[in-house]
């Protein structure tokens, strides 16, 4: 398939901001009273007074940081010409996107951003249908699933857009050229606490809770309909391999309910519906709080958290997209993404950011996080379909 023509992205009114710097009236200073002549002096003619210097006019500050290239100004200006708008297809909800969205609009009020929340292959799926119809289509995709990311740019879907934010982000955060990681988020557990007393912060644990409670009513990712929950499940199974199988199998005999997003696994768990859920995405679990805190607890997976990595697809790469995805990066976007419930990574806010990954490292060790990467294994059908399987049969599907 070829590589999918520039679109036009669009801000539906074009304004113009005008910055300027007052400047005074040049003024002079009243000149003193001369002394009363002696009768012997002629008087002394006063100096002239001196004109005061006009103040000069200061320079409009740029909305970005000294270190952009020198003519990211002529991103800026094209943008302005941009009529149809942005458009963002992700899986992350308003909440998380609120504070990002107010920054970024701040700064490029121009620019009329919509962003929808999807799942994690619609996002892909209504792309393909929409891009082959000639449709409006989305300028930027927001996804967690690498298997879909692999085909996207195996197609060559993908234009290239090198971040002016670049290398202010770790390497292991840029999983292919142009594809960024936006937020680092841990799958963790929850559990209702008026019906779990002692709730699992382990899959041993909660291996062993169901074994001892086999009616247990437990939710997770659906693996078959959810890419989110399938690579969560395929990253985990490869670190922790036949071990984890057994685990896995131990918890199916509760026969877990399968969920297509975690929205519904948090609802159901503040309802008392269901009683545990495990590997549940935290970018849905912690805005809730502080607000869930009488009803639902929730921990890190000491044995093992899969870490969700958020990545953003510069569609076609026009100007407007390219400062979304620079904003994304820049150390606002990465502070704004944590206030709305989603985990910073940027090494140079880690002090600030509300949520960091580095304080998920120290909570349960670097060695105990599993990070989501573009695996080879995931372009192969046959050992896909064969996962499906086994993860069906083991949960009794």
């Amino acid at each position: 398939m070829k590589k999918l023509n520039i679109f036009k992205l669009f801000s539906v009114l074009v304004i113009a901001s005008v910055l300027f710097a007052a400047c005074a009236t040049p003024t002079t200073e009243a000149p003193k009273p001369t002394a009363a002549a002696k009768p012997t002096d002629a008087p002394k003619a006063t100096d002239a007074p001196k004109a005061t210097e006009a103040p000069k006019a200061t320079e409009a500050p740029k909305p970005y940081p000294a270190y952009y290239p020198a003519d990211y100004d002529k991103i800026i200006e094209a943008s302005k010409k941009e009529d149809k708008g942005l458009v963002v297809y992700s899986i992350m909800s308003e909440t998380n996107w609120a504070v990002v969205s107010k920054g970024f609009t701040a700064k490029y009020p121009w620019i009329k951003l919509q962003s929808l929340d999807l799942g994690s292959y619609e996002v892909f799926e209504r792309y393909y249908s929409e891009s082959g119809s000639k449709a409006r289509t989305a300028d930027i995709i927001v996804t967690s699933a690498p298997d879909a990311w692999q085909e996207f740019i195996d197609k060559g879907e993908l234009a290239t857009y090198k971040s002016a934010e670049d290398d202010k982000v770790p390497a292991w955060s840029k999983l292919a050229p142009s594809v960024y990681t936006v937020s680092s988020d841990p799958m963790i557990m929850i559990s209702n606490k008026a019906q779990v007393k002692d709730a699992p912060k382990t899959m041993k644990d909660l291996a062993a809770y169901v074994e001892k409670n086999p009616t247990t009513k437990v939710v997770t990712y659906d693996a078959e309909k959810n890419a989110t929950g399938f690579a969560i499940y395929w990253f985990w199974l490869k670190k922790t391999g036949e071990a984890g199988w057994k685990l896995l199998e131990t918890i199916g005999k509760a026969k877990p309910i399968g969920q297509t997003s975690a929205g519904n696994m948090v609802n159901s768990t503040l309802a008392g519906e269901t009683q545990l859920g495990f590997f549940v995405s935290a970018i849905s679990v912690l805005p809730k709080y502080p607000q869930a805190e009488p009803v639902m607890a929730w921990s890190m997976i000491g044995d093992g958290t899969p870490i969700l990595t958020r990545i953003t697809k510069n569609a076609a790469s026009p100007n407007s997209a390219k400062l979304l995805v620079d904003y994304i990066l820049s150390q606002d976007g990465q502070l704004g993404f944590a206030e709305g419930g989603l985990t910073a990574y940027r090494p140079d806010v880690a002090d600030k950011a509300k949520l960091h990954l580095s304080k998920l490292a120290a909570q349960i060790g670097e060695q105990n996080l599993i990070p989501f990467s573009f695996d080879p294994d995931l372009k192969d059908k046959a050992k896909k379909d064969a996962f499906i399987a086994r993860w069906k049969k083991t949960f009794g599907r």
